[in-house]
């Protein structure tokens, strides 16, 4: 059984079908690098269909993790499945620190163990506010280590 599976998965706006009878079985610990197209042709909205977006919704076809289908589940119901996304642009937070930011979860967590693993030195890092002095570089990794620490079943990068 693979851990996502894509059934015959159609989406349409209006009459114009963005997504025609897609299938697409990803494997426990498969990791696929990419998916490639010109623009429009439904990359962002495949990823919005499997995270859970609001108003995407397949009109055909199923979305099935572990064996369970998710296609009806809404975005916060996914991600307590452990699937999750991350943005194009990675968010920011006034007023926390990338510490507190990344223990939200689980205060247990070691957040220097994570910070490692994307090549930030924690000393630099953990006292840091996760805003606007940050570079993009550095949100992108915080976001990934963010997303380490989850452990998550899958994630998408967008």
């Amino acid at each position: 059984m693979a851990l996502l599976d894509i059934n015959h998965i159609s989406y349409q706006v209006g009459a114009a079908r963005i997504i025609d009878d897609l299938c697409l079985a990803i494997q426990d610990s498969e990791v696929h690098v990419a998916l490639l197209g010109t623009n429009g042709t439904g990359k962002s909205t495949l990823a919005y269909l499997i995270v859970g977006c609001e108003s995407y919704r397949p009109a055909a076809g199923t979305i099935v993790l572990a064996g369970r289908d998710i296609s009806g589940l809404h975005i916060h119901e996914r991600a307590r499945l452990g699937i999750t996304m991350a943005w194009q642009e990675p968010v920011r937070f006034e007023a926390i620190s990338v510490a507190h930011y990344l223990t939200l979860g689980n205060k247990e967590l070691d957040p220097e163990l994570y910070l490692n693993m994307v090549g930030l030195q924690p000393a630099l890092y953990l006292s840091r506010m996760v805003d606007s002095s940050l570079s993009g570089g550095e949100r992108k990794r915080i976001e990934l280590t963010s997303i380490l620490a989850l452990q998550l079943k899958i994630a998408i990068l967008g």
